[in-house]
């Protein structure tokens, strides 16, 4: 099979789930801004995530499934597939393409030759859409949040990106289907809806590492990062800490920036000022997050100094956030 699906139009973004959904949304009719995308989602969170088994702690500004929480609030019927077998994957992924369904799949970013990565960098809930087969030459053509055009991957790599199962974020072979009704959830329920979920999620957890409980326990933690990880073996993790809150497919700040914008948007639907105010004050606490991140990438070079800094940043943060998150639960009426 030799195939680009005609009509897919890909525009880059800055986080790789809620540019891929953007992307699939259009092509299927449904147009919709990324950050609107995001907000939609419930993609607003947050997580630290520590085991035995991590050679470093995980810090991310995400909540866990935003695909599930959009198709949920817009009324569209999500399935997430997975498969061991690599045949079967390839196979289903042939299928979609040869009917016109660009497919968003999850890959091992150090697979993918294109994004250039060390061989330690493993990241297997990358998002991506497949939007061709070439078999003759043996590639695919994908849409990636950071770049303007399809990149071209062998079908090797292909296999390698979707069937890794390097942890915490094995991409398994999943990919994700959706059946899309005729009309949406009306907008401005689907909006109020959203941020319900978001300030519910953010305040409400009874797991001490997540939501705003979650940004005050890393306040904790982080105080004893520099004696239980010396920055000069882990000046990598220090960087990949920095880059997961303020590089890598968050927009910066953590997200907040994307939410943020979000805010602003679903402030002109509703026809509402108050989200609006809120967006600025998100703004605000994503130029903290920010702060945040470039400390942490300095502490390899500056060592145990700045942590103390960097607690009191985290713990204003959680006072922030929550105050906005109150705002809004009151907003939405939750």
């Amino acid at each position: 099979m030799n195939k680009i699906i005609e009509g897919f139009v890909h525009r880059p973004g800055v986080h790789c789930d809620s540019s891929a959904l953007r992307d699939i949304f259009e092509y299927h009719g449904f147009k919709f801004t990324e950050p609107m995308i995001f907000g939609l989602g419930s993609g607003l969170g947050f997580t630290y995530w520590r085991s035995k088994r991590m050679p470093f702690p995980f810090v991310g500004g995400r909540s866990r499934d935003l695909h599930r929480g959009l198709c949920l609030n817009l009324s569209i019927t999500l399935r997430v597939n997975q498969t061991t077998s690599r045949a079967r994957a390839y196979r289903t992924l042939k299928e979609l393409i040869s009917q016109d369904i660009p497919v968003n799949a999850h890959v091992d970013m150090v697979y993918l030759k294109y994004q250039n990565l060390p061989p330690e960098a493993h990241f297997g809930a990358h998002s991506v859409v497949v939007a061709g087969i070439d078999e003759d030459k043996k590639i695919a053509y994908l849409a990636d949040t950071d770049f303007d055009t399809l990149q071209v991957v062998s079908l090797k790599e292909l296999e390698e990106a979707r069937a890794s199962r390097f942890k915490p974020f094995p991409a398994q072979n999943r990919w994700f289907t959706f059946e899309f009704p005729r009309k949406l959830t009306p907008l401005p329920q689907a909006i109020i809806t959203a941020i319900s979920a978001t300030a519910s999620n953010m305040l409400n957890q009874s797991i001490k590492n997540l939501g705003v409980k979650g940004i005050r326990h890393f306040a904790s933690e982080i105080i004893n990062w520099p004696k239980e990880y010396p920055p000069q073996e882990f000046a990598w993790a220090y960087e990949m800490t920095y880059t997961m809150l303020e590089e890598d497919g968050t927009g910066g700040g953590g997200f907040r920036y994307l939410y943020s914008s979000f805010l602003k948007e679903a402030g002109e639907t509703l026809g509402d000022k108050q989200p609006a105010s809120l967006s600025g004050g998100y703004h605000r606490v994503g130029e903290r997050w920010t702060q945040v991140a470039r400390l942490i990438k300095l502490i390899p070079q500056n060592g145990a100094a700045q942590v103390d800094e960097i607690k009191t940043l985290l713990l204003e943060i959680a006072d922030e956030e929550e105050y906005i998150l109150n705002k809004l639960a009151g907003l939405v009426k939750i």
